[in-house]
């Protein structure tokens, strides 16, 4: 089989990145459902991926927990009724203010967010290629993951409890 020299620079790439990819998420398209992201994080801490100039080794999966999916979809709400990106919240809560507010009591939280991404894919090739982002994806730290979507504005918590 014969490639061309911009096809072969692409697949070269592509595999240089690491997990900075929509490949490294599965490749699939993704409906919006932000359950759909504990799998696509699970399969990217099962590889290990780069964080920036950071090669973060495999790390255990992560499980859901509902009290986690609370506090971020009581965020992502709040961010897309105020059509602001901030992790500064309702009364000016923080991401550890929030988890405790949805009766999950914790030793360890990280947050992502996000605006205006369409799929699951989209918006975990967006973290990925952020190294503060993409190290709470990889963090070894965290045992448990919530997620939601509001409008265009998403939420990711990881925490691990008391």
């Amino acid at each position: 089989m014969k490639f061309s020299t911009p096809i072969l620079f692409v697949a070269i790439l592509l595999t240089s990145l690491g997990c900075s990819t929509a490949q490294s998420t599965g490749g699939k398209s993704s409906s919006v459902n932000p359950r759909d992201l504990l799998q696509a994080v699970n399969r990217v801490r099962s590889k290990g991926c780069k964080c920036g100039g950071t090669t973060m080794p495999p790390v255990k999966p992560l499980k859901w927990n509902d009290r986690l999916e609370s506090a971020a979809q009581s965020h992502s709400n709040y961010m897309s009724s105020r059509r602001k990106l901030s992790h500064t919240g309702n009364r000016n809560s923080n991401p550890g203010s929030r988890i405790t507010a949805a009766g999950y009591k914790w030793n360890f939280y990280a947050e992502n967010i996000a605006m205006g991404q369409q799929t699951v894919d989209d918006v975990m090739y967006s973290w990925l290629n952020s190294t503060g982002h993409c190290k709470n994806i990889m963090n070894r730290n965290a045992t448990e993951m919530g997620a939601a979507k509001s409008g265009a504005y998403w939420t990711q918590v990881f925490a691990n409890p008391q």
